[in-house]
């Protein structure tokens, strides 16, 4: 009874072998509901039946009509003798109602044949043959609220003015920042319109990096403002669904009052004006004098407006805090060229400071290239 029992393990462990590792799937956490463009993680395991060296798994999840899909992170390791890959699935929903999440991944099995020969380089193999299954994820179903914001998050505006006082054609620069976490890619630049004063814009700023919520960040949209009278900057409003306290509010700013100094008041003379002909082509000249002064200074503003010097622009990876951070900052990417210094990060032979120095000079090495 006892040789009976040995041979059935050792056929048993014999048929494990043969067939290779199993797998299994969980579904960790999710969202049980969201609004409408706010961000959720769903965590998915994937845990083989042992180290499962010879496997890899394809997972790209793709948009919908339904969500927005990305992977934000994704974890490998050894638990117990057995591999165990996480990732963590950020999911952005475009329609209002209940909202079904069915994924799906591809195992990929590098047969032992396959390895020998191309190791050995028998008869010049040089291709690895691969066993491919489709496997279907556990199902997330995420019941998915009204939202007629704008925008979606932990967000804050501001708007600031260099000057209030200025002479007459003298620009006024106007600044509004957005600040904080949530869907700020959906940002909408502002028009400003105001009577009786030139506006000059340029496309916003945008300085984003992934966050769970979404993308988290900085939108800096500038103004240069000019007139020839004192005007009201009006109260500019963004409609935000808050997350923290998941209620909409309205941001606004201030109305600003600019003030403009006249170049020239005739009431402000001792004398009474004198109506004589000479005396009334002298005005004219003197009005006309100061409208072509007027023009010219509108036209130089512009030109030194265009010409101005740009605040350069922060690389995507310089936000990072910690070498995790960073990490998932530079794979997110896609761009293999830093490969060589993700795994030095995660094998922890090079800290932060010395990851973002090497990082400019690659950075510096590709701007010298082009």
């Amino acid at each position: 009874m006892r040789r009976s029992l040995g041979r059935l393990i050792a056929v048993l462990m014999l048929g494990a072998n043969l067939w290779g590792s199993t797998h299994a799937w969980r579904l960790l956490e999710a969202p049980k509901s969201l609004y409408l463009g706010q961000s959720g993680i769903i965590r998915y395991e994937c845990t083989f039946s042992d180290s499962a060296a010879e496997y890899t798994i394809a997972f790209k999840p793709q948009n919908t009509s339904e969500y927005d899909v990305r992977i934000l992170t994704q974890q490998d390791r050894i638990s117990q003798g057995k591999r165990v890959q996480s990732f963590d699935v950020q999911i952005t929903p475009k329609h209002q109602g209940l909202m079904e999440i069915n994924l799906d991944a591809l195992i990929r099995h590098t047969t032992f044949a396959s390895i020998e020969n191309a190791t050995i380089g028998r008869d010049n193999v040089k291709k690895y043959d691969f066993e491919d299954q489709k496997v279907y994820l556990p199902k997330a179903s995420i019941e998915v609220q009204a939202n007629n914001a704008a925008l979606t998050g932990n967000i804050t505006m501001e708007a600031q003015i260099d000057q209030n006082t200025v002479h007459a054609h003298e620009p006024v620069h106007l600044s509004v920042i957005i600040k904080g976490s949530g869907n700020l890619e959906q940002f909408v630049p502002f028009e400003l319109n105001i009577s009786g004063v030139r506006v000059f814009s340029e496309p916003p700023k945008q300085i984003l990096s992934p966050s769970s919520d979404g993308v988290e960040g900085e939108i800096r949209q500038e103004f240069a403002l000019v007139a020839d009278k004192s005007y009201l900057i009006p109260p500019l409003t963004l409609s935000v669904f808050d997350t923290v306290h998941n209620r909409p509010v309205i941001l606004k700013s201030e109305a600003i009052r600019i003030e403009i100094k006249e170049g020239y008041d005739p009431a402000s003379l001792l004398d009474a004006p004198d109506l004589s002909d000479r005396a009334t082509l002298k005005r004219y000249a003197y009005n006309l004098g100061w409208v072509v002064l007027g023009i010219l200074l509108g036209e130089t503003v512009r030109r030194l407006w265009r010409s101005r010097p740009r605040r350069k622009n922060k690389m995507f990876w310089e936000s990072a805090k910690t070498p995790k951070e960073l990490v998932l900052v530079l794979a997110l990417s896609g761009d293999k060229e830093y490969e060589p210094i993700i795994a030095e990060l995660e094998a922890g032979s090079i800290v932060l400071g010395e990851a973002k120095k090497k990082l400019a000079r690659l950075s510096t090495d590709k701007k010298v290239t082009l």
